[in-house]
């Protein structure tokens, strides 16, 4: 007999949000004691027992780093927040077969993935009145039977964006067999529920000591969709189920079962009618492959940038040495990815891939198109060594190439920050050279001896000519740094549009992520708790990056820059020049002042005085 869930009710008193200038996401704090009022009858749902309710809290500094990377564009903090300050998402989860693990699509969930270390001496706005520190679990599992079970978190499988947790308990004894467990065969036309927890504010609520009188009751809500695609790997293991819903965007970590209630998948995102499911074949390898780490899963990377072979152009082909004759039956063939760039130092490049090949096969598998070669590279895996076919301008038959597989988080993130790399050091190049010539020129100039015309023409021709592909180095710096801003979102999910702003602070912060640092905006009041006049407040340096080798910390406050205000459009300026020599932050750590020389070139000493 298939397992019944009836509808889970479970009560939440909502606690103090983040106070700052824009407004924030409303919080929910869980308190395991709290009073629950009786909720009217509704008719019961049928849903796999392995359904459960994940609650994520983010407080303390993970709520400051989350305020950093989603907050409003103009964000700034007016009041910093203190340990009762929460945000909280809640999410549907799924216990995997050991009956303690749960797997949940957790918007979130990837601020674990991140360098967010707080500072050595924790502020003192962090603390709680009569505790130094939050009692509330992070991560809370909610159980069919009403159960409350503290959850820590493994890891995330970076290809699907799904997070692992452990609960403190089991939470099923044995993985359900038959129409209880799951299905990994989806079929066009199945009919589906949607699942998903659906808080609503409770009337009547009781108030309980301390607590804003407002309650968050809990339910099972569920919605029904019909299976209108399914995509299949190379291998012909289900890749990707598009089902018809009328769903929100906040429908994302819903769990899907069919009629006979076995779980089709988990929703990775909806919008425009269109839900997408990660199925149950790609949930149950991303669990092993965070298992077997007992960590995150990163992703295979190649480092490549790629059009289907049709939808390039044959200018494009002959660009890179094709002649059109080669190239016209390889477009029309409409098979294989055509390589448009290659970034220094990815797996591509080591492999001896350039711009212009054309991948024709992986493996023994002919690759179609983009998708079929992300497939091929996320099914064979990081580490992996992998053959592939390539046809070359010039070539008169195929070449193999071998490429050695490196795991990133984020590939598309990695390939910019490559691309953004060797053309700040191209940029650092052209402007040495730029130096060289202007002091060559100036030298013949002022020379009291008799120059000849015609070698000050030539320094000075050569000199025009350096301008030249100085601007058209900086024209691609700046593309590619609009690329690693572009890229930061997890390719999992939807990027979030803010509309434009017109604040130099914002801008600053956008600038000096490329250089490995994270940072929110402090109004003065909320630097004043940190004894600083204003500026922003870092917290988070990604290691080996330019911030971390220039000596800045998580906690710092960022408040001038060369002894100017940092809201100043000195600091936008500063940061787009290639020589950072000048670059001096002055800082507000702990309470004191100091000064760190601030170099965008990897590799930099930290100075400071």
């Amino acid at each position: 007999m298939r397992g019944a869930l009836l509808l889970v009710c479970v009560l939440f008193p909502a606690s103090a949000s983040a106070r700052q200038a824009a407004p924030a996401a409303p919080s929910q704090a869980p308190a395991p004691n709290a009073p629950a009022p009786t909720p009217a009858a509704r008719p019961a749902q049928s849903v796999s027992p392995q359904v459960v309710t994940v609650v994520h809290r983010l407080t303390g500094w993970k709520l400051l780093a989350w305020l950093a990377s989603s907050g409003p564009p103009a964000l700034e903090l007016d009041e910093l927040p203190s340990m009762t300050d929460a945000h909280t998402n809640i999410v549907a989860g799924y216990i995997y077969e050991d009956g303690r693990s749960v797997v949940a699509r957790l918007p979130q969930a990837d601020l674990d993935l991140e360098a967010f270390s707080p500072p050595r001496t924790p502020p003192a706005f962090f603390a709680r009145s009569g505790a130094g520190f939050d009692t509330e679990p992070e991560y809370m599992l909610v159980t069919a039977d009403k159960r409350r079970v503290e959850a820590k978190f493994v890891g995330i499988d970076s290809s699907t964006g799904l997070t692992l947790l452990e609960a403190k308990e089991v939470l099923l004894s044995g993985a359900p067999a038959g129409d209880q467990g799951d299905t990994e065969d989806p079929t066009v036309g199945q009919r589906v529920r949607l699942y998903a927890p659906a808080p609503a504010v409770a009337p009547g609520a009781r108030t309980a000591p301390g607590v804003t009188p407002e309650y968050i009751l809990l339910s099972i809500d569920q919605k029904e969709g019909l299976l209108t695609e399914v995509n299949r790997a190379p291998s012909g293991a289900p890749s990707r189920v598009v089902v018809s819903a009328d769903v929100s965007q906040a429908w994302t970590g819903a769990v899907a079962a069919n009629e006979l209630g076995e779980v089709v998948g988990i929703v990775s995102q909806s919008r425009d009618g269109e839900t997408q499911l990660v199925p149950m074949a790609m949930v149950r390898n991303a669990c092993e492959r965070v298992l077997k780490l007992r960590g995150s899963a990163p992703q295979p990377w190649l480092g490549a940038r790629a059009d289907a072979a049709l939808q390039s152009s044959l200018d494009a082909w002959v660009s890179f040495g094709w002649t059109p004759e080669t190239a016209r039956p390889l477009i029309e063939n409409r098979r294989g990815v055509f390589l448009t760039s290659v970034a220094p130092g990815t797996p591509a490049a080591l492999a001896g891939l350039k711009p212009g090949d054309l991948i024709a096969g992986f493996g023994a598998r002919e690759v179609r198109g983009a998708d079929d070669l992300s497939m091929n590279l996320k099914e064979a895996g990081v580490g992996s060594t992998v053959d592939l076919t390539v046809w070359r301008a010039l070539e008169p038959a195929p070449v193999k190439v071998t490429v050695e597989l490196k795991g990133v988080r984020n590939p598309a993130l990695a390939t910019a920050l490559a691309e953004e790399g060797a053309l700040r050091e191209a940029l650092l190049a052209s402007a040495s050279e730029l130096k060289l010539l202007r002091s060559e020129q100036s030298r013949l100039r002022n020379d009291q001896r008799v120059v000849s015309a015609a070698e000050l023409t030539r320094v000075s021709e050569r000199l025009v000519a350096a301008e030249v592909r100085h601007a058209r180095v900086r024209e691609q710096l700046e593309a590619a740094r609009a690329k690693v801003n572009g890229s930061r979102i997890p390719a999992f999910g939807f990027p979030t549009r803010h509309p434009p702003v017109n604040f130099e602070g914002y801008v600053a912060a956008s600038r000096l992520q490329l250089y490995g640092l994270n940072a929110i905006g402090l109004t003065p009041r909320g630097a004043g708790q940190l004894g600083a006049k204003g500026g922003l407040l870092v917290v988070a340096v990604r290691p080996e990056s330019p911030a971390a080798a220039s000596g800045l910390h998580a906690g710092d406050v960022i408040e001038t820059v060369n002894g100017a205000p940092l809201e100043s459009t000195e600091l936008r300026r500063l940061l787009a020049e290639p020589d950072a020599s000048a670059l001096r932050f002055g800082l507000v750590r702990e309470g004191r002042r100091l000064s760190v020389n601030f170099s965008p070139s990897f590799g930099g000493e930290p100075r400071r005085r």
